[in-house]
């Protein structure tokens, strides 16, 4: 395990940023390093495929339910959706799992003209991101964060861990009661070259404020949609972010 850096929010909190590439989430869960997944809906040789047994096990969720709502939000929701599925089994290790979209969701084809410039869209991954952290550390306790690549296979890009860690500095410096010990990064296609923006981020800078974004919580059986939309909200770009 490597310490990327240690964020300090405004009101003297510290959360360490981790990079974990060795150890499988479940491993991870048993030694009490992390207590929730955010993950990309990509299934097959991915993070979610290789997890979502110990997810259905550790969560006693049903592998078939984790499959067929990741690929309803891959393949089908038009909407930038988190589909948050919290654990149902006493004791259970994890606080819960997070379906979040990522470049190869439909969702994303309205943000894709980023990629003629070969970067990502920074909008999208800074909002999910932020919001899947506000969402179960909010609403399940969750104080010790894991996340997957969230872009496609093999496309992994320094701009969206750049997002990914500058959403978790302004969540923790907007919500002082939030107690945040640590975000790791775990997975394929991420790599410590990937994370070297972040090693450079400076907790105190002025990087700028989070922007609130339309945000619609639909209940179903078993789980939740958190529909994200910022429309005309002005856009948050990372401190790191090309002109």
């Amino acid at each position: 395990m490597t310490i990327l850096t240690v964020l300090e929010s405004r009101q003297g909190e510290r959360t360490s940023i981790e990079y974990e590439f060795g150890e499988n989430l479940a491993t991870l869960a048993h030694s009490g390093r992390v207590d929730t997944f955010i993950v990309s809906t990509e299934d097959g040789f991915s993070p979610l495929g290789r997890n979502r047994s110990f997810l259905s096990s550790d969560l006693d969720i049903p592998e078939n339910e984790i499959q067929r709502l990741a690929n309803w939000n891959r393949f089908e929701n038009p909407r930038v959706t988190l589909v948050a599925l919290r654990s149902r089994r006493v004791g259970s290790l994890l606080r819960g799992v997070v379906l979040a979209p990522s470049e190869t969701s439909v969702c994303y084809k309205p943000y894709s003209h980023s990629h003629r410039l070969r970067v990502p869209n920074r909008s999208f991954y800074y909002n999910v991101t932020y919001e899947a952290i506000a969402f179960v550390s909010g609403n399940w306790g969750a104080s010790r964060f894991s996340l997957s690549h969230l872009s496609g296979s093999g496309s992994f890009h320094e701009d969206i861990a750049t997002c990914n860690a500058e959403a978790l500095a302004h969540y923790c410096d907007a919500t002082p009661s939030a107690k945040v010990e640590s975000f790791m990064f775990v997975g394929c296609c991420i790599s410590l070259e990937h994370l070297t923006g972040i090693a450079r981020l400076n907790a105190e800078a002025q990087t700028g404020l989070h922007h609130a974004i339309s945000k619609e919580v639909e209940h179903c059986e078993g789980y939740e949609l958190v529909h994200l939309d910022w429309g005309r909200v002005q856009h948050f770009v990372p401190a790191d972010a090309p002109k």
